[in-house]
């Protein structure tokens, strides 16, 4: 399968997807240094340094996009706007940050793509922001569902120490995919 990686960072999400054969054919990172390190682990792969809200950068995503017959993508905002650790405290901070608007970035390019497989994957805050939408404040969960209508949205709550990971760490992992095609949960 060949997929895309947007807010990649050094490529962490991608090692294990890696190790069984997936090919990240095109990934985007806003730090220089996190994108060196990423070509460094991932040479066969497309790194696109700089911000995803440049035209610039969107549309060499989608030139990219367009190249290969993409199934999946994998989007993992940045959560310092909806961490606890971070600033933003309550949801009137959180929505005059930044950050929390780039998932709008990466639903605009899943339109453009229309892969078979999207994961989304962030702290388990992400899901308790609630951004502008169409006249209202929406959830980020409700927002994809309206977006993707031809698609099954899923949402769960996982810790990576359950899956043999020595920390506790609570993530937000939304699936959304083709109705047609079913997309188990890990056991």
């Amino acid at each position: 399968m060949k997929g895309i990686s947007l807010f990649s960072s050094a490529g962490i999400d991608e090692y294990y997807l890696n190790q069984i054969g997936f090919d990240i054919v095109v990934a985007n990172e806003l730090i220089k240094k996190r994108g060196d390190l990423y070509s460094f682990l991932y040479p066969k792969c497309n790194m696109i340094i700089g911000d995803i809200n440049s035209d610039k950068v969107f549309n060499q995503l989608k030139v990219h996009a367009n190249k290969h017959k993409i199934d999946f993508i994998i989007a993992t905002p940045p959560c310092q706007g909806v961490s606890l650790a971070g600033k933003n405290k309550n949801n009137n901070q959180m929505i005059k940050d930044d950050r929390n608007y780039l998932i709008f970035k990466a639903i605009e390019l899943i339109k453009i793509v229309k892969p078979k497989f999207i994961l989304i994957e962030n702290v388990v805050r992400f899901n308790k922001l609630f951004l502008p939408y169409k006249g209202t404040l929406s959830s980020v969960f409700d927002i994809l569902t309206k977006e993707f209508p031809s698609y099954s949205v899923d949402m769960h709550e996982f810790d990576a120490s359950d899956y043999s990971i020595p920390q506790k760490r609570k993530r937000i992992i939304y699936r959304i995919y083709d109705k047609s095609i079913s997309w188990q949960l890990p056991k």
